[in-house]
């Protein structure tokens, strides 16, 4: 039997061997949780820009979806970022205020937001509209998409 593959099958392979071998990668630097592998970037972009670099990663922004994911990945966050440092979530409310959507435009129904008596989250209004997690507790809290800021990227694995 006669197999042939044919330049647009070969690209594909390409790419998919491209991201299991970024993934396995990232699982090595990163953390792995379950059928994911999160890995922390220390270079500041904007929500838009981090985004765009996870996707070209072969990822997307991390989406923990719930307590145990949350608290995994507050843990990893906290050993890589030493103090209290803003990293991004693929979470926003961009589309219509307070409907927090994943980047994969699927509904949040997990959140951790920081509750505090002078500040409680989320408090921006129509003004902030992108979720960061902090890195000394994993609270969350919304900002300013344009703000720069550390991110993480999930890859399924």
């Amino acid at each position: 039997m006669d197999v042939s593959i044919d330049a647009v099958d070969l690209g594909w392979l390409v790419q998919v061997c491209l991201v299991r071998a970024r993934a396995k990668l990232c699982c090595q630097k990163g953390r792995k949780m379950g059928y994911k592998c999160f890995l922390a970037y220390r270079v500041y972009e904007t929500y838009t820009d981090a985004s765009k670099k996870c996707q070209e990663r072969g990822g997307r922004m991390a989406m923990p979806r719930d307590r145990k994911e949350q608290e995994a990945l507050a843990e990893y966050v906290k050993s890589v970022f030493h103090g209290n440092w803003p990293v991004w979530l693929g979470i926003n409310d961009e589309r219509s205020e307070d409907l927090y959507l994943f980047e994969d435009t699927t509904r949040v129904t997990y959140f951790q937001w920081r509750k505090h008596f002078l500040s409680s989250q989320p408090d921006g209004g129509k003004r902030e509209n992108c979720v960061a997690m902090s890195s000394d507790d994993g609270d969350w809290w919304d900002t300013y998409c344009e703000r720069r800021m550390y991110y993480l990227c999930e890859f399924d694995v």
